[in-house]
């Protein structure tokens, strides 16, 4: 059966002062046109790409920042190196002065090497810059970063979180694509990757069908978005995405948050921890784990436990409070100690 092709719905009238916050935890991604166009910094981007940098110092407040070095023969592709057991680029720690200096040297170049600060944290090393980008609606503990540096390339990847970004400076083309897509995504390294979270090795800007040929069935049921100055784009939890950068200088600012369930833990642990204990299991075993699994975790009508009276569900009694999930917690602690 062919996949079928995504479509994203947009907004124009949507803004920071004005966003419902169910639009905030959309289950599809939403374009969101001019959306912070009354920031500062926005204003800059449009002017010029000298003006922001110039504003970007003005708030800066720390002593470097982490950066990674390209050389251009990479042509902005933050990635691997060939035998996959390091990355292509040089980690730095320089001061914000340094990097956007560098990134000034490189916009005449007709073949610049790529500067790239990826996530860094707003409330940390642009306070000031934290005022001015507020969103009435945003959940009070999102995590907030900004993005900069030349034409990159990051590859395909997904967030935990769901995630609001916003082009502040420069442009971005996001590919989009379904989280059932993985399998025709091809996945590199899970323990390894240059962003924390797993990354497709296909090229999707240069695609290699012969090498990769299940990756046409990602593409036709994925989307391509460009953002603009002030544009921004609502990313659901773990969808894939693909995020280039085009201009000599672009700015990205997102916000990661999540539906206040925190005390539940990070489920790729849960992932790691199935890797180990049940992946390499007689299939026969692994098939009987499966249905246990829709059981007790994948079944979201939680009638299978109606004939366990309440009190005494224990961890089976949805959704899992704070302590509850503290004690189960720390019993799977133990008996990994074991």
């Amino acid at each position: 059966m062919a996949n079928k092709k995504l479509v994203i719905s947009e907004y124009t009238s949507v803004t920071t002062q004005n966003i419902d916050r169910t639009l905030l935890y959309s289950e599809q991604p939403v374009i969101l046109k001019n959306f912070a166009s009354d920031w500062t910094l926005v204003h800059h981007g449009k002017k010029s790409l000298l003006k922001a940098m110039d504003y970007l110092r003005k708030k800066f407040d720390g002593d470097s920042v982490n950066a990674c070095y390209l050389h251009n023969d990479h042509q902005g592709r933050v990635f691997y190196n060939e035998d996959l057991s390091g990355f292509n680029f040089d980690p730095l720690q320089l001061p914000l002065n340094d990097v956007l200096a560098q990134l000034i040297d490189q916009i005449s170049k007709p073949h610049p090497d790529t500067i790239y600060v990826g996530s860094t944290s707003i409330k940390h090393y642009f306070p000031e810059l934290l005022e001015e980008i507020t969103i009435d609606t945003m959940p009070d503990d999102a995590l907030t970063n900004i993005w900069m540096g030349n034409q990159t390339n990051i590859s395909a990847h997904y967030d935990v979180a769901q995630n609001l970004a916003c082009s502040v400076v420069g442009r971005r083309r996001f590919t989009l694509f379904p989280p059932e897509q993985i399998d025709n995504l091809y996945i590199g390294p899970i323990d390894l990757a240059p962003g924390g979270q797993p990354i497709s090795l296909a090229d999707l800007t240069n695609p290699d069908f012969e090498r990769y040929p299940k990756l046409k069935h990602a593409f036709n049921a994925s989307q391509v978005v460009e953002l603009e100055v002030g544009d921004a784009l609502i990313i659901p939890s773990m969808w894939w995405h693909q995020v280039e950068a085009l201009a000599p200088f672009n700015v990205l600012i997102n916000y990661w948050f999540t539906s206040g369930l925190g005390h539940l833990g990070q489920p790729s642990n849960a992932l790691m921890h199935g890797i180990l204990s049940l992946r390499d299991l007689p299939k026969v075993q692994k098939d009987a784990w499966k249905k246990l699994f829709d059981h007790y975790v994948f079944n979201d009508e939680y009638s299978n436990f109606e004939h366990i009276q309440p009190s005494a569900q224990g961890v089976l009694r949805s959704p899992l409070n704070e302590i509850t999930a503290r004690k189960l917690r720390a019993q799977i602690q133990n008996q990994l100690r074991r």
